[in-house]
């Protein structure tokens, strides 16, 4: 994670305008992050599939009442702008920034390999 830290000193401190300076351990880190956070949309995915087994199925009764509470409850949960809804679009687009970030994440490690290698070998 990029830390701003302006009154932290030594030789990790980039004198303005000479552009980012990223650790590996911070490159690390933040890919640890993303996995995480994959692993808990994964999660997330999983409970919100749950919610529509027949388990979590309202039961109000026969009356007439107690069917359109619920039918109301199931259109609020899985109708085309319920929760569900609602909940797949913003783990949709979760999903998208963690793919990015991901990818992200490696391409910089790659180059950052590449680099160092460069530099290595002679």
């Amino acid at each position: 994670m990029y830390v701003d830290e302006p009154d932290a000193g030594g030789s990790d401190r980039v004198p303005a305008g000479a552009g980012w300076h990223v650790r590996p351990e911070q490159v690390r880190e933040f890919a640890a992050a993303v996995a995480e956070v994959r692993a808990d949309l994964d999660a997330i995915f999983a409970d919100v599939a749950e919610l529509t087994q027949p388990a979590y199925q309202p039961m109000l009764g026969t009356s007439p009442v107690g069917q359109e509470l619920a039918d109301k409850f199931t259109g609020r949960l899985a109708g085309d702008s319920g929760l569900k809804d609602q909940l797949d679009e913003a783990l949709r687009r979760m999903a998208e920034f963690v793919a990015s970030a991901e990818k992200t994440a490696a391409a910089y490690q790659d180059s950052d390999g590449d680099s160092a290698q460069r530099f290595t070998n002679p």
